[in-house]
């Protein structure tokens, strides 16, 4: 049987589709860790969750773990920022903002779309992203196509039949990879560069490898949306790099609005679609977009090194989302080898058990001890450098 399943580890060429000795599977993000389906598992991770449900730590041996509600703990001392000259910071929300000024201010180096593509890449996993048309014609797909019946129909007859999946698991699987190619340039260059770049379906292909998964996106003009303070607003960018201001966000504020705005208005019709097509509904549609939406923001840590930007970061993108983004992920905290790492807990299914006859690491009925296992084996693994994601 064939397995892929629905997040962010694609390779550029067609992967085998047997798991690595690390427990991750080509074509994912999930880590699996050779567990099977245990009968008791779901029932456990329901006493689990509610346990968790007010955000109390438990204690595994010399290990904190916090199952963390959205915004429920400032993980950076606002009197260490106050200490970097940065003041006035009493929430989630602008803490994040705070946090996030020194990142940005590395944008003022970046000219156009293509530099800031580059400039967030490790972020982006092992999806990649450029500005101009597709390079081949091999697997590239206009965005908008995916809005005719026909085409979508398609599509998800490839992972039908590659995957050998259900509707519902084909439509799940296809939402997340889809989503992914998305939200991802999108995010990383939210946080990492504050800049936006235009989500018109029109003006972006999306690359699919033969067994139904994205790993690319191309953006047919250098469109963005800056803050007044960009160089590209303020005439400083260099020529021979064209910058094609869509608009200019009053503050971040704004930004992150617009930011919300621009995704869920490309993802709103096509998921409208897949929804007549599998018994799903939109908190599990949603969701699987919510889920790639806290990863990516997670993975920004690759470019920022702050271990708690992308969740903040995530916090107030999901706040400003609400309610279509309503099954967001929540997060679980805790300390491995002397540093803060973060998980993510998904607020809704993936399906990929009815696939694999597991759970992965990041479901929700997965209990939160069990998940933190994974997660430290999964970090190990990786090596230097290595994310809880």
């Amino acid at each position: 049987m064939k397995l892929g399943l629905p997040n962010n580890y694609v390779s550029r060429v067609m992967p085998p589709a047997t798991p690595h000795a690390d427990g991750r599977l080509p074509g994912s993000g999930l880590v699996f860790t050779g567990r099977r389906r245990d009968p008791d598992l779901a029932a456990g991770a329901r006493s689990q969750r509610g346990a968790h449900a007010h955000g109390r730590p438990h204690r595994r041996g010399q290990h904190e773990t916090r199952d963390m509600n959205p915004s429920s703990h400032l993980a950076v001392d606002p009197a260490d920022l106050a200490a970097a000259g940065i003041t006035g910071v009493t929430s989630a929300t602008n803490l994040a903002s705070a946090a996030g000024l020194a990142v940005a201010a590395g944008a003022a180096s970046l000219a156009g779309l293509d530099a800031t593509l580059q400039a967030v890449g490790p972020a982006l996993d092992h999806r990649w992203a450029i500005v101009g048309p597709p390079p081949s014609p091999d697997g590239w797909i206009r965005a908008s196509d995916l809005l005719d019946p026909e085409r979508l129909d398609e599509a998800l007859a490839v992972v039908r039949e590659h995957h050998q999946a259900t509707p519902e698991v084909a439509v799940s699987y296809f939402t997340a990879w889809y989503a992914a190619t998305i939200v991802g340039p999108a995010i990383a260059t939210f946080v990492l560069t504050r800049r936006i770049p235009d989500l018109d379906p029109a003006e972006i292909w999306v690359h699919r490898h033969e067994g139904g998964w994205f790993d690319a996106t191309a953006f047919h003009r250098p469109r963005m949306t800056l803050l007044p303070e960009d160089p590209a607003v303020a005439g400083c960018a260099p020529e021979a790099t064209p910058v094609e201001v869509v608009a200019v966000a009053a503050d971040l504020e704004a930004l992150r609005a617009q930011l919300v705005e621009e995704i869920i208005g490309h993802l709103e019709p096509i998921i409208a679609s897949l929804r007549k097509r599998a018994r799903l509904g939109l908190a599990a549609l949603w969701g699987a977009v919510a889920a790639q939406c806290g990863r990516t923001f997670l993975l920004t840590e690759r470019v920022s090194r702050d271990p708690h930007l992308g969740r903040l970061e995530a916090d107030a993108f999901f706040a400003a989302a609400a309610p279509t983004l309503r099954a967001r992920p929540t997060w679980q905290q805790f300390i491995h080898r002397g540093r803060c790492y973060t998980g993510m807990r998904r607020g809704s299914c993936c399906l990929a058990h009815r696939v694999t006859e597991e759970f992965c690491t990041a479901c929700p009925f997965v209990a939160a001890p069990e998940r933190e296992s994974r997660l430290r084996e999964w970090i190990d693994s990786q090596g230097p450098g290595g994310l809880a994601v």
